[in-house]
């Protein structure tokens, strides 16, 4: 096992072959596995076939309107048992972060549509005379999805109408009681992008990497219950863990992956430098 076996593990969707475009006025806004697809024929007044693929019905004309059509083709999806875990979190859907969005969806549902999701991942680390330390956290084991594996200090999706700073401040709070005074000097250093597969279909996803440095006697505390436990080690040992394991959940590997590179701890010395830097864009 290796630092590039997380990168091919995250990022796992690089043929889409199998999917079916969904479109809504004329751009693409996910992806539809052929058998999913299937299922959205018994809503036609909801959506439509072509020859590229399923879109939405043009009777549905702005937002309000296709986020209830939608909303309630995806409770009814819910209850015949097509994805788990309702959120009760709404995402915007559209062709970027940064454009008007054309209807909100249930997070939980996304992957099934194909739908680009984007979230926040928060590096909460603390220097010592010996080196970089970094909160790592531990999943409940009754979150809907990858109870029990390692994670981001903090990280979470971000819903209709949250900005990518506002949500740093939010799930900070949440998830780990940090105070805003601390969540508030987090810096953005970058996105990263992948496409992974998994059993309920495809995430095509954008994370915004915060890196946060902390006070050496802060300790992170759940609030919300999404945490078990937290834990701070040494950078090089959460490194080793990624390398040798797959004890963390498959994208916060890559966001510490990121980190690695860039405060130098993973260097141009790896034979696997250049593969694993050219990976983290998928």
């Amino acid at each position: 096992m290796s630092l590039l076996d997380r990168i091919h593990e995250c990022h796992n969707g690089a043929s889409l072959d199998r999917f079916l475009s969904l479109c809504d006025d004329g751009e693409q806004i996910g992806w539809l596995d052929g058998g999913f697809a299937a299922t959205l024929a018994a809503y036609p007044e909801v959506f439509t076939f072509g020859p590229a693929g399923v879109s939405l019905s043009e009777q549905l004309t702005n937002y309000s309107t296709k986020t209830k059509a939608v909303s309630e083709v995806v409770r009814d999806l819910y209850n015949k048992g097509w994805f788990s875990g309702w959120r009760n979190e709404l995402y915007p859907v559209g062709t970027n972060f940064y454009s008007a969005p054309f209807f909100e969806i249930e997070r939980s549902a996304a992957p099934r549509f194909g739908i680009r999701g984007y979230g926040v991942h928060i590096n909460g680390f603390v220097r010592r005379p010996d080196g970089i330390h970094l909160w790592v956290g531990r999943r409940a084991k009754n979150k809907p999805t990858y109870p029990g594996l390692l994670d981001n200090m903090v990280a979470g999706g971000l819903p209709v109408g949250l900005k990518p700073r506002e949500n740093v401040i939010k799930e900070s709070a949440e998830e780990a009681s940090v105070p805003p005074e601390i969540s508030e000097k987090a810096q953005s250093v970058g996105v990263i992008t992948y496409k992974h597969l998994f059993e309920e279909g495809l995430k095509p996803d954008v994370m915004f990497i915060f890196d946060m440095e902390l006070p050496s006697d802060f300790v992170p505390r759940s609030t919300d219950g999404e945490m078990e436990s937290f834990q701070m080690l040494p950078a090089e040992e959460v490194m080793e863990i990624c390398a040798e394991t797959t004890d963390f959940k498959f994208n916060c590997s890559v966001v510490n992956i990121d980190f690695f590179i860039r405060h130098g701890i993973l260097t141009s010395d790896n034979p696997e430098y250049l593969e694993i830097v050219q990976g983290l864009h998928g």
